[in-house]
């Protein structure tokens, strides 16, 4: 699952459909655009997520990694 920069969706969504140009199977990736802070509460309080990878400032990369903890998730 990919959540693009907000100032730069359409890459991520452009590279999601070339992978499945490639053969890559339809919803093995997963583009998912909206708000930053919705999507992160969601991805980091869900307990189906079992790993969780992220590139971005310190000051959100600490606020990300400490709202993974309430579900010990493993991070990448």
């Amino acid at each position: 699952m990919i959540r693009p920069a907000s100032q730069t969706p359409f890459s991520a969504l452009a590279i999601a459909v070339l992978a499945e140009r490639a053969g890559l199977l339809a919803g093995v990736c997963n583009v998912i655009t909206g708000s930053s802070k919705a999507i992160g509460c969601e991805l980091t309080a869900n307990p189906d997520v079992r790993k969780f990878s992220f590139t971005c400032s310190t000051e959100v990369s600490a606020q990300l990694l400490a709202q993974c903890t309430s579900t010990i998730k493993k991070p990448v």
